[in-house]
């Protein structure tokens, strides 16, 4: 399978989640909102089934949230989260549509960049969100971050082996984001990690 696309788990990912994590992914993506000022134009990419949109329009007020999900059958979960006048664009659509919306204060990628290997993360998905971010933009990070505890790079091998089965996905192991966000001149402001440090909620500034 080519393109990654979670058509298939779509209908089971939230309650599969909450089978393995608990309420600790959600809460993870919200931790930071509050630290993201108001009223600013939001890229959301890889939302899935959208259960944080109404979080976010709530916390954030944004001016306007674009939606970049590749999978049509998690954007319409996520048009059911929210009234149809909310500020939001659906772009059905991966990483070869980030540049064409113009430019945002906040880049948003919730469990987003687990999907790539760190080669594409660097030259074809950090570096371009990037040049999509303002001056002085933040870009909220939540993910799972490479770890030695090994119920937990046990977990990992287990996920990667499912998600490619049943999606396509093709990388196998985490990367060192904060390294890589770094390299692009980004500057860690706030960080909170539950589970050992295995998930992390960051917000960077350029």
């Amino acid at each position: 399978m080519k393109n990654k696309n979670f058509d298939f788990i779509a209908p089971y990912y939230d309650f599969l989640s909450k089978l393995i994590f608990g309420k600790r992914l959600r809460i993870a993506q919200i931790s930071l909102l509050s630290k993201i000022p108001k009223h600013q134009r939001i890229l959301l990419i890889g939302g899935g089934t959208g259960w944080i949109l109404p979080e976010l329009l709530q916390i954030c007020q944004p001016s306007e949230v674009v939606y970049i999900e590749k999978s049509p059958k998690m954007i319409a979960l996520s048009q059911k989260q929210v009234p149809d006048f909310c500020p939001i664009v659906w772009v059905c659509a991966g990483e070869e549509k980030f540049q064409e919306y113009g430019l945002f204060d906040v880049v948003f990628t919730p469990f987003f960049l687990d999907l790539f290997p760190e080669s594409k993360l660097d030259k074809q998905i950090i570096s371009v969100l990037n040049s999509t971010l303002k001056p002085s933009g933040n870009w909220l990070l939540v993910d799972f971050f490479p770890t030695n505890h090994f119920y937990f790079t046990f977990l990992t091998k287990v996920m990667y082996t499912f998600f490619r089965y049943v999606s396509g996905v093709t990388n196998a192991q985490l990367v060192d984001y904060p390294k890589l966000l770094s390299k692009h001149n980004l500057i860690l402001n706030h960080s909170q990690e539950w589970m050992k440090g295995y998930v992390k909620a960051q917000l960077w500034q350029k």
